[in-house]
């Protein structure tokens, strides 16, 4: 389990090894929203949100 934190040290949400956000999910949203650089606590690393909101069936769209 790894935690994801905000700027100020804040917990936002909770994800496994693979990238699968548990908890958290509106938390996470928020802060994307607002500009927030969301970071793992245990490494410091960015997290890079795509993972989290990509849509399996938003590859399958097409424009018209």
């Amino acid at each position: 389990m790894r935690t994801i934190v905000n700027e100020a040290g804040e917990i936002v949400a909770k994800a496994t090894r693979d990238g699968t956000l548990v908890g958290g999910h509106h938390r996470i949203a928020v802060a994307a929203s607002l500009g927030q650089k969301l970071v793992w606590q245990d490494t410091g690393e960015p997290v890079n949100l795509e993972v989290f909101f990509r849509h399996p069936a938003s590859s399958l769209r097409h424009t018209a």
